[in-house]
């Protein structure tokens, strides 16, 4: 049996549209930084930012799929598909699972691996 936090990881490689990471992204000040005073060259967070990114990223773990609501929406063949590229990319061949989802015609999929392997 898998785990729920390998399936919530492979459900977010392969469902979550790249467009969907930047919308949560806080708005930026013309210096290009995303913060007020205190963010400076050395990419310090303030106690806002640190405050804005605690809660997006409990916002994401609370509202992830469940294996059982994955399947209903994307369907058992999808998601087992996300769990074998999931598992490539794990094992740090990137190449194998970029074919593998591309083959399956999971372009999306196969841009999120790329994205993900890009920044390891």
């Amino acid at each position: 049996m898998i785990s729920k936090a390998v399936l919530t990881g492979a459900l977010a490689l392969a469902l979550l549209a790249p467009a969907s990471a930047s919308a949560q992204q806080p708005p930026q000040n013309n210096n290009g930084s995303s913060g007020g005073v205190g963010v400076g060259a050395y990419g310090r967070m303030t106690a806002q930012q640190e405050s804005w990114r605690f809660e997006s990223e409990e916002m994401r773990r609370r509202n992830a799929m469940t294996p059982e609501e994955a399947e209903a929406e994307y369907g058992a063949e999808r998601v087992q598909l996300a769990e074998r590229v999931q598992a490539l990319v794990n094992e740090g061949k990137c190449r194998e699972a970029r074919a593998m989802a591309n083959e399956a015609g999971e372009r999306q999929m196969a841009l999120r691996v790329r994205q993900t392997c890009r920044s390891r």
